[in-house]
């Protein structure tokens, strides 16, 4: 799936540098673009619950040695008032002390654009989201090797208007993330909390 995802990155790369640059009020409509997050900016930290052999929780570790990353291709709509809402396609990895994890998921997001604080091309922006889809795990000494997972997220940062039609941006991104089944008599995955530099690029129609 990631390589779809890095050839949908590549084709819209192609689209930016083909498609005219000519709208005269692009201030609403539809868009497209790419996101990604790979820089840590936090201690992500990856908790597991551990078990007996009656079945009573053990002891909960937090695993701290965790790196990931991700890309998002996404279209949207942005209203008059620069916000946004947005479905995108996701493909992650999280490679931690303890085993790895490879994730699709689809994602839901909604971005309000401040405009009563844009500065010439700066716009200043706040996004929540949700994301749901599988996780495939790697190394883990888990019998489930595959499970659902979902993740909520909450991002703030700045875009900056290149043209009349290509925006970038650059912001802070957290997100948790949940799963189901991963579990055996050994313990139980948690869940990963993360919290990460977003780099994103649009294309408005």
């Amino acid at each position: 799936m990631s390589k779809q995802i890095l050839k949908s990155i590549a084709i819209l790369g192609l689209i930016f540098n083909t498609l005219p640059l000519n709208a005269s009020d692009n201030s609403n409509g539809f868009y497209m673009g790419v996101d990604t997050a790979f820089i840590n900016i936090g201690d992500d930290t990856l908790d597991i619950t551990t078990y007996d052999s009656d079945g009573n929780k053990k002891s909960k570790k937090s695993y701290k040695d965790v790196t990931s990353i991700s890309y998002g291709l996404k279209f949207g709509y942005q209203h008059f008032d620069k916000n946004r809402f947005e479905l995108s396609l996701n493909d992650s990895k999280i490679s931690t002390n303890v085993g790895n994890i490879k994730g699709v998921t689809i994602g839901i997001n909604y971005e309000w654009g401040f405009t009563s604080l844009e500065t010439g091309n700066i716009l200043p922006y706040l996004s929540v989201g949700l994301n749901g889809g599988r996780a495939e795990l790697s190394k883990f000494k888990f019998k489930d090797k595959k499970a659902d997972m979902i993740s909520s997220t909450f991002g703030a940062g700045i875009r900056y208007n290149v043209n009349e039609n290509v925006d970038a941006k650059i912001g802070y991104l957290h997100s948790s993330t949940g799963f189901g089944d991963f579990e055996n008599e050994k313990g139980d995955m948690q869940g990963i909390s993360q919290d990460k530099l977003e780099f994103g690029l649009t294309y408005k129609f």
